[in-house]
């Protein structure tokens, strides 16, 4: 697979890490199901294995109940490319992008599906539809079609007869997936009830997409994305959460879900929402005047990795107490969560119940699960000792797969055939009746496909109905046929039932235009709708409305008192806001002219200093004339602050002087919002008497330090050379407090001048005896390669410095420059800097291993070691810092992974703890986490915790991922035999 040399030495040298390949050998199938262990009220069954399957990665069913199951075979890489670079997350670049099929290189993934001729419950007749495909991860049938995702592409294969054998090539529908991690490319094609085909693209994939209406679509890690096979329209429906994204549940409602590779269960994705993403390692959000995301579903319960897919269970043939309930799967842990859906505001907490199937056969890795047309519960089973992508060796078991059912153990193991494409209309609409989701949600597929206007008498009369499911599913089907207008969306807009108003909303918003009349209804139930899924919902339209249809919604979505508490609505709200800011500047600004909507808590909380904000970043004449409108509009000074606030936070990178002068005039009275010293506003001004005097002020011991801290602070970020001198005389008096030194030399790290760094050494032991003074100065001199050698030779040469003073993150600090001269010296002067050798970490594994293994461990002084050690970075059962990820919800019963973490803790960086490398334009070298990406800003928090600093985008030249941990290497060799033993003993002690 390397296309050079260096990544073949790269490849090949690179240790694997997590639920690797082993020597065990596969259980049996029959033994397999022997050891589950599930609940009294369910009965389970082998419904395939190998060799009819291997590696399925995803299974569906069609009209006919037939069983059709992906396999992954090819993964991890295509067929006929070679890598030309790779990085340290094992995202590759590959030589060229692979043809579509036919003209395509024949990879080992095909697409089976399986029937069940004699209606015994057991498949006995396997097809495979379509053979040779090279990266395939997903199959949809509908609309005449087969819809295979093959990133880049997605593929419509011809089906009109609908019996699943292509009658002809595919066509390209979509292109430019991207394919630089397959565990985390395209992924889940679904079929919404509003006809769109819905699908996931995991964290580690970058994407630019087009289909042959919508060009150049933009996807940067983790979304959710949906593709309109009428009108060729591709767009983002969310973006960020679930960390990895290979999965997508909608449920009776439409709501959409993923699962989670962190510890919670996941999203509930709302229309045109931004969520949480790993910053560093998954890129910003898309639009750079998000402010803020969205939070996966609150969560209580087991917080252990990983349920990455999940259905909501409702096809009423299982036992009462699972309907409506989450059925997760944990493929890390093998085992099958139950958890409830508690309603929280518009979204929702998730409060597990406990594992309904379990195992101790470490091969049982669930990665897909669907309700059947049964009712019963169906799983994909990988079925493979090996689990973790991060080893980019092939190692994967081809040769196994498994497919079970879970069921209600007093139903039959069978379901009568059935063909729903013979059914009649009226077969079909009797259907949005069903008890069973999954038949309700074929017929509405059907439906679709016919797009038959004669149905739409029949679905009024439905749509009629008391049963709010029965409206809503009649509702549906009415869109899909043709029979959705500007009648049937007032009627929806007035139903008793909540999730039809819902989607009334939802569909007058993905037409992107109303009429007046429909325009007015919206902002009328904008204005006296308490239900907050509908509210949601009403935001999300606003935002893909056009101006004079949408301000009105917001308008009205302001003047109620009660969204303030929700975890969704304030931020919809407000990216409703963003979308108008500019394209309707004026019409938004109108709103600010009702003192009602200043009152409201999300304006105050929410709104206004991110608007402000917004402005001030974007820049420009129009927005600096909106700010000075907005300020002037403000009826009282605590909303004025918060808009100072916002003003001073969209000024990150640039010098107050851009703005205009009416607008400076009125930041006057606001002083305090730029500090609370006096001269902050004039310094940030550049007013010469302000600076003179402000230097006086720094300089002068009996000032007040407030005054003085804040003065210092400022001369670090307007970048003042003649501030310089009096800085460096802080530095160097004696008599200086620990917090103004502080300041002073961060302040100075941002002039490139070598004379700081010489004195910075030089006064080193004026403040020698105190920690942090010294901490903050080897921090600064870490900096710069030039400041840097000055403190080895001052180490090396007069020995005033003893290497014993400089703490191991300094020595990490020293070797981030990058400079080999200065990697020599570091690593003659502190040994255990130098990198452990593979041959070194294995004889530490196995004499630690072996260790472990002699004797048991006390796990209460192993838990009083914990927390002296460990906890200062890990949190374990409820105790320890969030410096490093929570140990709770990892498998610590694998010794050999432990010891692979603690030993070679740079071997795989878990997501979201990783530090960056920041290389500024004024040629320091920071690092850092990143903790959000906004705008023109990057906010990052020091590796092992402090103050967070914002740092212009503009001024950064480089952000590359450091890649060592903050966790050093050789923690183990220095810790007693019997404290090693008890420390792992209480760590791999499992509640």
């Amino acid at each position: 697979m390397a296309g050079n040399a260096d990544v073949a030495r790269y490849l090949k040298s690179f240790q694997g890490l997590g639920a690797l390949s082993d020597s065990s050998k596969a259980t049996p199938a029959a033994d397999a199901l022997a050891g589950f262990r599930y609940p009294s009220d369910l009965a389970m069954d082998l419904v395939l294995s190998e060799p009819a399957v291997t590696q399925p990665v995803e299974i569906s069913f069609d009209h006919r109940g037939r069983l059709w199951v992906v396999q992954y075979n090819q993964y991890p890489y295509p067929k006929g490319l070679k890598i030309t670079n790779v990085d340290n997350y094992l995202r590759v670049t590959f030589d060229k992008v692979p043809d579509p099929p036919p003209d395509a290189v024949k990879g080992a993934d095909k697409i089976t599906f399986f029937e069940d001729t004699d209606g015994d419950g057991k498949y006995d007749k396997a097809t495979d539809a379509i053979n040779g495909l090279n990266i395939a991860t997903s199959v949809a049938l509908g609309r005449g079609r087969i819809w295979v995702l093959n990133p880049p592409y997605l593929l419509a294969y011809p089906d009109p007869d609908g019996n699943g054998i292509p009658d002809g090539p595919p066509v390209v529908h979509l292109s430019g997936f991207g394919i630089q991690d397959t565990h985390a490319v395209a992924n889940s094609l679904t079929w919404g009830p509003d006809g769109w085909l819905y699908g996931a693209q995991g964290s580690t994939c970058t994407s630019t997409v087009s289909s042959s209406v919508t060009k150049n679509v933009f996807l940067q890690g983790q979304a959710i994305w949906r593709y309109n096979p009428v009108s060729h329209v591709f767009e983002r429906f969310a973006e960020g959460g679930g960390n990895n994204p290979f999965n997508i549940e909608i449920d009776e409602k439409g709501r959409i879900y993923s699962g989670s590779n962190g510890t919670d269960r996941g999203p509930d994705y709302k229309q045109g929402g931004y969520y949480i993403k790993s910053w560093g390692k998954h890129g910003p959000l898309s639009n750079p005047y998000a402010f803020g995301y969205l939070p996966n579903m609150a969560h209580t319960g087991d917080k252990k990795r990983f349920t990455h897919a999940f259905i909501k269970y409702e096809g009423g043939a299982l036992p009462e107490r699972y309907e409506g309930k989450m059925i997760a799967i944990n493929p890390l842990l093998n085992y099958v969560q139950l958890a409830r859906f508690e309603p929280e505001g518009s979204s929702f907490r998730n409060i597990d119940e406990g594992h309904i199937l379990e195992t101790k056969d470490r091969w049982f890795r669930p990665v897909d699960i669907q309700a059947g047309p049964d009712g019963a519960v169906y799983l994909a089973d990988w079925c493979d000792s090996r689990l973790s992508h991060v080893d980019p060796h092939d190692t994967w078991n081809k040769v196994t797969g498994r497919i079970y059912r879970l069921r209600n153990k007093d139903s039959a193991a069978a379901v009568p055939a059935f063909d729903l494409r013979a059914y009649s209309n009226e077969q079909l609409i009797a259907l949005l009746s069903d008890k069973n989701e999954w038949f309700r949600r074929q017929a509405i597929l059907l439906l679709g496909d016919r797009k038959d206007s004669t149905v739409i008498p029949a679905l009024l009369r439905l749509f009629g109905s008391d049963n709010g499911q029965t409206a809503l599913e009649a509702l549906w089907a009415i869109n899909l046929s043709g029979g959705f207008n500007d009648k049937i969306a007032v009627e929806a807009l007035r139903h008793k039932d909540p999730y039809v108003r819902m989607w009334g909303v939802r569909l007058l918003g993905d037409a992107g235009k109303v009429s007046p009349a429909i325009a007015a209804q919206l902002a009328r139930l904008a204005g006296h709708e308490r239900h907050p899924e509908v509210r949601s919902q009403l935001a999300s339209t606003a935002k893909r409305l056009p101006g004079p249809d949408a301000v009105p919604i917001i308008r009205n979505l302001l003047r109620n008192a009660g969204d303030m508490d929700d975890p969704d609505i304030p931020l919809l709200i407000w990216w409703a806001v963003e979308s108008k800011s500019e394209s309707d500047r004026a019409a938004l600004l109108t709103l600010f002219r009702d003192p009602a909507v200043w009152n409201n808590a999300v304006v105050r909380e929410v709104v206004l200093k991110r608007l402000m904000q917004r402005y001030i970043m974007a820049g420009g004449k129009d927005n600096y004339d909106a700010a000075t409108r907005l300020l002037k509009l403000s009826p009282s000074m605590k909303l004025s602050r918060l808009l100072v606030a916002g003003l001073q936070e969209g000024l990150v990178d640039k010098d107050i002087t851009e703005l205009p002068p009416d607008l400076i005039s009125l930041l006057k009275p606001f002083h305090a919002v730029f500090g609370e010293a006096p001269l902050i506003l004039p310094l940030r001004m550049g007013e010469p008497k302000a600076v003179k005097e402000a230097l006086g002020v720094i300089a002068d011991d009996k000032a007040e330090l407030g005054y003085r801290l804040a003065y210092v602070r400022l001369m670090g970020e307007t970048e003042r050379p003649d501030a310089v001198p009096v800085l460096l005389r802080l530095v160097e008096s004696g008599q200086t407090p620990g917090t103004l030194r502080a300041a002073a030399l961060w302040a100075l790290s941002g002039y490139n001048l070598p004379e700081i760094g010489s004195r910075i050494i030089k006064a080193y032991p004026v403040f020698h005896a105190d920690y942090y003074d010294r901490l903050a100065a080897l921090n600064v001199l870490a900096t710069r390669a030039e400041w840097a050698r000055g403190l080895l030779t001052e180490i090396v040469k007069t020995r005033k410095i003893s290497p014993k003073e400089i703490p191991d993150e300094i020595v990490h600090r020293l070797k981030l420059l990058g400079e080999q001269d200065i990697n020599d010296a570091v690593e003659k002067l502190w040994p255990d800097a130098r990198p452990l050798t593979s041959s070194e970490k294995a004889g530490t594994m196995s004499r630690v291993s072996k260790l472990i293994r002699s004797a048991p461990g006390d796990t209460t002084k192993g838990h009083t070691l914990f927390l002296s050690t460990c906890a200062t970075c890990h949190r374990l059962n409820g105790e320890g810092g969030n410096i490093g990820p929570d140990l709770s919800g990892y498998d610590r019963h694998d010794l050999q992974t432990l010891l692979i973490n603690i030993v070679d803790p740079n071997a795989d960086i878990r997501e979201g703890f990783e530090v960056q490398r920041i290389i500024m334009a004024d040629g320091r070298t920071l690092e850092g986490r990143i903790v959000s990406r906004s705008g023109k800003s990057v906010t990052i928090r020091p590796p092992l915790g402090g103050e967070q600093m914002v740092l212009s985008a503009d001024k950064i030249r480089e952000i590359r991922p450091r890649l060592t941990s903050t966790m050093p290497e050789r923690l183990l060799d220095k810790m007693p035999d019997r404290d090693v033993r008890d420390i792992f003993a209480y760590i791999m002690k499992m509640n």
